[in-house]
């Protein structure tokens, strides 16, 4: 924790130094990525925590906690700033290698749902912001409370889902379940209905759509939000970032940008609702796969919608848990394991080009730090995550995603309950209920 007042006969955790200044003893960090036979031990962890939580949907916030901010002790500032390099880098790669997946039952489909995903991207940085807003005023006594309470609640639910699609894999291996029927072509539907040529044509077109790994369409309605809302929310500032329109952190104006944020993002949602809810009710009229609607009927658009919203929300409160949200909520309603992680990683995505924008604005690390902690990732991604996309497509055993999430979880539940402790004893238990307002 550099920069924190310390006691030299109780010195700083790791990398840091106790040193006097003019005023008091405060915590010096050692210089970032400065090689030692510890540091080197702990940088060689970095691919594989990266490849395990890319894996299982989480994304590269269950690395904060146990790498950079446990074992690293990178100030707070330098943390986030890594950590969005991570991201940024992981999570834009990963999506283009879950483009080009197979779904496990439907090799000829894309593995991500785009549908759920537009509907995810909706209110993700909406949410985001209001949980970035909240969480810079509490204490950081709180913050870890809530990270907790949050993973211990989910280690449950993972460990449920873990053995119902472990069953059902095995199942369908046997041949107890049936996987869903192929899809029909538009010569199937000739020969088994009674739709007639225009009918035929537009079946013909969702069929079309579906089967394309690069849904233009789809992704257009993802990417308009990302741009809608990141404009806005550039508009305010805050401890970290001056308004791109010169609007002080400290005034009522900046506070009202986040309704301006609500307003913008309801008229896009709607004119996408509305746009999907046709595209439905035709796909109704022509009977195109049935049990597949997301938008219709309206508390199936609403529980991703609030899913999407908690995800965002605490991403932005509490710094993670988005990626485990996402995939507890497919799971939920029935989605294989490697659907929803891959989905849930694809709906991070948009989190990702954020964090990008925010490296950019708040960079303090160089340059050459930056691309250095770039190949870490990418390091992760190429040896960790895409040779076990490869394995659990050959051995169908898409539930392991659920176990590296359960272990990605469990590491966090240790690192937060290490830092309380370290916190508490070498800086005191009140520095981690201090509120230091910005305004």
């Amino acid at each position: 924790m550099s920069g924190q007042a310390c006691d030299p006969d109780k010195g700083c955790w790791l990398l840091s130094n106790c040193e006097q200044n003019d005023i008091n003893y405060t915590c010096v960090h050692d210089p970032i990525l400065e090689l030692t036979l510890y540091t080197g031990f702990v940088y060689s962890l970095i691919p594989i925590f990266l490849g395990i939580g890319i894996l299982g949907g989480l994304g590269t916030g269950m690395i904060k906690r146990p790498i950079l901010n446990l074992m690293l002790n990178y100030p707070a500032s330098i943390a986030t700033q890594v950590g969005d390099c991570f991201l940024f880098v992981t999570t834009t790669l990963n999506s283009l290698l879950l483009i080009f997946e197979k779904h496990p039952d439907h090799p000829e489909l894309p593995l991500i749902n785009f549908d759920i995903s537009i509907i995810f991207n909706q209110t993700i940085p909406l949410a985001w912001s209001v949980g970035a807003f909240l969480q810079q005023r509490i204490p950081q006594f709180a913050i870890y409370l809530f990270q907790l309470c949050f993973m211990l609640g989910a280690i449950p639910f993972l460990w449920k889902f873990t053995h119902s699609q472990k069953q059902l894999e095995i199942d369908k291996r046997d041949k107890k379940v049936l996987i869903i029927e192929k899809i029909k072509t538009k010569e199937d539907m000739a020969n088994e209905t009674n739709l007639d040529e225009k009918e035929l044509k537009q079946y013909e077109k969702f069929y079309i759509n579906d089967h394309k790994k690069i849904q233009i369409k789809n992704l257009c309605f993802i990417f308009g939000s990302f741009i809608v809302n990141q404009t806005i929310v550039l508009m305010r500032s805050n401890k970290f970032n001056n308004s791109i329109i010169g609007i002080d952190a400290c005034t009522l104006e900046n506070n009202l940008v986040l309704i301006l944020i609500l307003c913008a993002n309801f008229i896009y949602t709607t004119l996408v609702y509305w746009n999907k809810r046709n595209e439905e009710f035709y796909k109704d009229l022509v009977q195109y796969r049935p049990d597949f609607r997301y938008f219709t009927p309206k508390k199936t658009f609403w529980f991703y919608y609030l899913g999407g919203c908690l995800a965002g929300f605490s991403t932005g409160f509490i710094g993670m848990g988005g990626g485990l949200i996402m995939v507890s909520i497919l799971l939920h309603k029935q989605i294989i394991a490697r659907e929803a992680a891959a989905t849930a990683a694809f709906g991070t995505f948009m989190i990702a080009l954020n964090s990008l924008i925010q490296l950019f604005l708040q960079k303090t690390i160089s340059t050459g730090q930056m691309f250095t902690f770039f190949g870490l990732g990418i390091i992760g991604l190429i040896v960790i995550t895409k040779p076990a996309y490869i394995l659990m497509n050959k051995f169908k055993v898409g539930y392991v995603v659920l176990i590296v999430d359960i272990i990605s979880v469990t590491n966090n539940v240790i690192a937060i309950i290490a830092l309380m402790i370290i916190n508490s004893t070498l800086y005191g238990f009140e520095i981690m209920l201090d509120y230091h307002q910005h305004c």
